[in-house]
């Protein structure tokens, strides 16, 4: 049985609470996708994640959160081109005031098939990967998945 330890991605960018909104960016700038960012604390501890859609919905004033919890309620797309954003935002805004501390992570130790059921559930394209006390430890993502399943029927080596 092949583990999320065995394929994840275990060279893993993360962010401290007091990391600003700037260097966040800054640290996310030769991406060419924003990817979910792991915040940790003390000894590499799990304790948020950040990702664009918190960037997005952090600016925007008009879409308190308890809205969201209305199933029936058509949710308008936000606009980020209107958001109205100073410059000096990028050092007022700290990752704390912007990540989710609601999230699910994948013990390191789980298979994969449970941790690609757990990404289809959850509607998620990755999840950290923590071990046993809590400690980041990796990234892991449905491609990291399928490559293990085509390599282990020798389509891939």
């Amino acid at each position: 049985m092949i583990q999320v330890k065995d394929i994840m991605s275990k060279q893993v960018i993360s962010v401290i609470r007091s990391t600003t909104l700037k260097q966040l960016l800054r640290a996310f700038d030769k991406f060419h996708i924003f990817p979910l960012v792991p915040v940790v604390e003390g000894d590499n501890h799990l304790i948020g994640i950040v990702s664009f859609c918190n960037l997005i919905d952090a600016f925007s004033s008009n879409h308190p959160d308890v809205l969201k919890l209305v199933p029936f309620l058509d949710e308008e797309e936000i606009d980020i081109f209107k958001i109205d954003i100073t410059d000096d935002i990028g050092n007022l805004v700290l990752v704390e005031d912007v990540m989710e501390r609601e999230f699910i992570s994948i013990p390191e130790d789980v298979s994969i098939e449970e941790a690609y059921k757990l990404m289809r559930l959850h509607l998620k394209e990755e999840f950290p990967v923590i071990d046993k006390s809590g400690k980041l430890v990796g990234m892991v993502g449905i491609f990291d998945c399928l490559q293990a399943v085509f390599r282990q029927k020798g389509i891939i080596k």
